[in-house]
């Protein structure tokens, strides 16, 4: 799967790269920035790069892709040069496994911002929403098994009331995106092992793998859906009634109020409770920019403009209260917070860890 991305990837900076890559004396090898990012995080990239490019005058657009989280982050630390990304955009931070990826294809000089939080959220269509839904509730409506006592048993619940009384006598349908997604890594981290950890069955597992492997392993019938993270949306929109999905927060934003968002453990997704974290499945917008790409001191480089990138998604403009990547889903850091990003972005620091 990599290196079919990554075969995209080198077509369509060859098809775009223009005189750029033609001139062997040019201080840059590419004319235009590559941004590969979560399919999540989508929305907020072009909101990014539309406001780049209307800043800076004359700038090409950036070339662009979503192959998800994972793949995104593989692609980043692929190599250094003008057929790789020199920015990265997604829903979680790097894994350490990634980190190592990188340095063994000598991408070593890697900037790390946060640019703000967002959540991954269980929608229904208006109307349709349930309410007093747990992450218990959730893990046990999709896990492959179920508890029963000190033992798991194969999950054959059909109805929402068989998983709790307090729940109505409904079908269990939920869309779920696709494995390699960061909705689908955030939704196994942040709900469904949340969901499953009090279960007595899963506290005598000492094994953290397998403990984790009854945790997201996802029931394989018909009332779970595993789609594209792109497609859920579309998908629910053609579902019977009484489906849920699982989204993140700024796609359940894009749909213009078609879908609304339904509260886990007594709390619903909002700015305030995304902001104060007291919505669990929150998470942090992560970019990460590859230095190496910059110009050097003698003016030679791979690519301009991944300083002004982060200078401009570190704003306030965009990433402040009000700011335009409010309207992709995108809740502000505190103001401490947004100022030490916007250090990191001006000094072009490298990540630490």
């Amino acid at each position: 799967m990599r290196r079919n991305l990554l075969a995209i990837l080198a077509g369509a900076l060859a098809l775009s790269a223009g005189p750029a890559l033609a001139q062997t004396g040019s201080i840059t090898l590419r004319d235009r920035l590559v941004v590969v990012s979560s399919s999540s995080s989508a929305s907020l990239t072009q909101a990014i790069i539309g406001a780049f490019v209307e800043r800076y005058e004359g700038v090409p657009p950036p070339i662009t892709s979503a192959p998800g989280s994972t793949h995104a982050l593989e692609m980043f630390c692929s190599g250094v040069g003008p057929q790789t990304p020199d920015l990265a955009v997604v829903t979680r931070r790097m894994p350490r496994a990634i980190q190592e990826t990188c340095a063994a294809n000598g991408v070593r000089d890697i900037i790390e911002l946060q640019v703000g939080l967002g959540a991954v959220v269980l929608v229904a269509r208006r109307g349709e929403a349930i309410q007093g839904l747990t992450t218990r509730h959730v893990w046990e409506a999709v896990a492959a098994e179920r508890p029963q006592e000190e033992e798991f048993v194969p999950n054959a619940a059909r109805l929402w009331s068989e998983i709790s009384p307090t729940l109505p006598r409904s079908e269990i349908r939920v869309i779920v995106p696709e494995e390699g997604s960061g909705t689908r890594a955030l939704f196994d981290d942040l709900v469904l092992e949340s969901g499953c950890r009090h279960a007595k069955p899963i506290r005598l597992i000492f094994e953290a793998h397998y403990r984790r492997s009854k945790c997201v392993t996802l029931r394989n019938d018909p009332r779970i859906r595993q789609v594209d993270s792109g497609a859920v949306v579309a998908e629910l929109l053609a579902s019977p009634p009484g489906t849920l999905a699982v989204v993140s927060y700024d796609q359940m934003l894009a749909s213009g109020g078609n879908l609304v968002p339904i509260a886990l453990d007594g709390v619903a997704p909002s700015p305030a409770t995304i902001g104060s974290l007291d919505y669990d499945p929150a998470r942090t917008f992560y970019v990460y920019a590859k230095r190496q790409h910059s110009r050097n001191q003698q003016g030679v480089g791979v690519v301009r403009g991944i300083r002004e990138f982060m200078l401009e998604l570190t704003s306030e403009h965009a990433a402040g209260p009000g700011g335009y990547l409010s309207t992709a889903g995108l809740v502000p850091l505190p103001p401490a917070d947004r100022a030490a990003q916007r250090r990191v972005a001006e000094r072009q620091s490298l990540m630490s860890r």
